[in-house]
C-alpha cells in the first residue's frame, strides 16, 4: 500500500476516534458529575483531546515501536501513556476553563487554591482513578486480542461462534521454501529468530489486505479472509505480492544476518467452512471443511509445477484480477484426497 494512502487511513482513523471521544467525554461527565452544561462541554473537549492524542500514539507510535517488546513491557508502557494523556488532558481543560472564566493567566490559575483543591480534593481524583482503570483494562484487552489473533477475544466475549455456523471464506496456505535446509545451517536459537522475524515482517501485508492469521503451523502460515474482505480490491491476491515486496526490501538484512532470504510459495482456495469453538481446558475458534484441505493440497502442487503462487478456479471466479497481474491456467488436477479434479491457475505480476 502506498505510504500516502496508509497515512491518510491513519488520519481518518484518528478523526473518527476523536469524534467518538467527544461523545464519550460528554456522556462520562454527565453520568459521573451530573447534567451541568459547563462540565459537559469540558468533558467533550477533554474527550476530544484524549482520544485524538491517543489516536496519534496508536497509529504512529505503538504500531511501529512496541511490536517487538514482550507482553508485560508493552502493557506497562501503553497503560502509563494512557494514564498520563487522560490525566494531563483533563487538567489542561480545567486550567483553560478556569483561566477564561476568571479572566486570569494560566500561571495564576495553576498557583490558585482552587487548582490545588481540584487536584488533591476535588474531581481530579475520580479522573485519575478512571484513567488508571480504563488505561489498564483497555490495553490488557488490546494485548490479549493481539495475542489470540484479530477479533478472537471479541468473538469469544460475544459468543459469536459458541454455536457453529457456516461461512464463506478464502484461505491461503503460505509455506516457507527450503526451511529444512535453512534449519540445518542455523543453530536452533538462530533458526527461531529467523522464523520469528519472517512472521513479524509479513504481518503488515496481511493486515493491510484485511487478512486474519488463523494458524502458524511449523514454517507455514494459514491466512483467512471473510469472503467479502478477500474479494474486495483483490485483497487475497494482493497479500502474496505485498509479502514478497516486503521480504525483497529486507533481503540484504536477511542475507547479512542469517545467510538466507526467505522464499515462499502459496496456495489459495475458497468455499464454505464451519466455524465454531472447540476444546475444554484450552478453547479455540476453528474452521472445519474441505476448503482448508484443498488449499493445502494446492500449495503442495507449487513444487511440482514450479510455481510460487497457485489459486483455484473457485477463487478466480469470485475475484476480479487486477490489471497488474496475469493468470495462467495450468490444467485440471486430481489433488490428493479429492474426488473431483480442480483447475489451477498460476498468478504472477505482468
Amino acid at each position: 500500500m502506498d505510504t500516502s494512502i496508509k497515512r491518510n487511513q491513519k488520519i481518518k482513523s484518528i478523526i473518527l476516534i476523536s469524534l467518538a471521544g467527544i461523545i464519550i467525554g460528554s456522556l462520562f461527565t454527565a453520568i459521573a458529575f451530573g447534567f451541568d452544561s459547563a462540565r459537559i462541554i469540558k468533558g467533550a473537549v477533554g474527550g476530544f483531546l484524549i482520544t485524538s492524542i491517543l489516536g496519534i500514539f496508536e497509529n504512529f507510535v505503538f504500531q511501529s515501536k512496541l511490536k517487538k517488546l514482550k507482553f508485560s513491557i508493552v502493557l506497562i508502557i501503553r497503560t502509563l501513556v494512557y494514564i498520563v494523556v487522560i490525566s494531563l488532558s483533563v487538567m489542561f481543560v480545567w486550567i483553560i476553563h478556569e483561566s477564561t472564566l476568571n479572566s486570569v493567566t494560566v500561571f495564576a490559575t495553576i498557583q490558585s487554591s482552587d487548582f490545588k483543591h481540584f487536584v488533591f480534593e476535588g474531581d481530579f481524583k475520580k479522573i485519575l482513578l478512571f484513567s488508571v482503570v480504563a488505561g489498564f483494562l483497555i490495553n490488557l484487552f488490546t494485548q490479549i486480542n493481539s495475542l489470540l489473533g484479530k477479533n478472537v477475544l471479541l468473538n469469544y466475549l460475544k459468543g459469536k461462534y459458541h454455536n457453529p455456523k457456516e461461512e464463506e471464506r478464502i484461505f491461503m496456505f503460505l509455506d516457507l521454501s527450503s526451511s529444512t535446509t535453512i534449519g540445518e545451517k542455523l543453530d536452533p536459537i538462530a533458526y527461531h529468530k529467523f522464523m520469528n522475524l519472517y512472521f513479524f515482517d509479513i504481518d503488515d501485508a496481511i493486515v493491510e489486505t484485511k487478512g486474519e492469521i488463523y494458524q502458524y503451523v511449523g514454517d507455514e502460515v494459514v491466512i483467512s479472509w471473510k469472503d467479502n474482505n478477500g474479494i474486495d480490491n483483490a485483497n487475497c491476491l494482493r497479500c502474496f505480492f505485498k509479502i514478497r515486496q516486503k521480504i525483497d526490501s529486507l533481503s540484504d538484512f536477511y542475507e547479512k544476518e542469517f545467510g538466507n532470504v526467505p522464499g515462499f510459495k502459496a496456495g489459495l482456495h475458497s468455499g464454505i467452512v464451519v466455524t465454531g469453538e472447540i476444546g475444554a481446558s484450552k478453547r479455540e475458534i476453528v474452521f472445519h471443511g474441505d476448503v482448508l484441505n484443498t488449499a493445502s493440497r494446492i500449495q503442495a502442487q507449487c513444487n511440482s509445477l514450479k510455481k510460487t503462487f497457485l489459486a483455484s478456479e473457485d477463487v478466480l471466479r469470485k475475484v476480479k484480477l487486477p490489471d497488474e497481474y496475469v493468470s495462467e491456467s495450468l490444467g485440471k488436477f486430481m489433488l490428493r484426497g479429492k474426488e473431483h479434479q480442480v483447475e489451477l491457475f498460476s498468478i504472477a505480476r505482468k
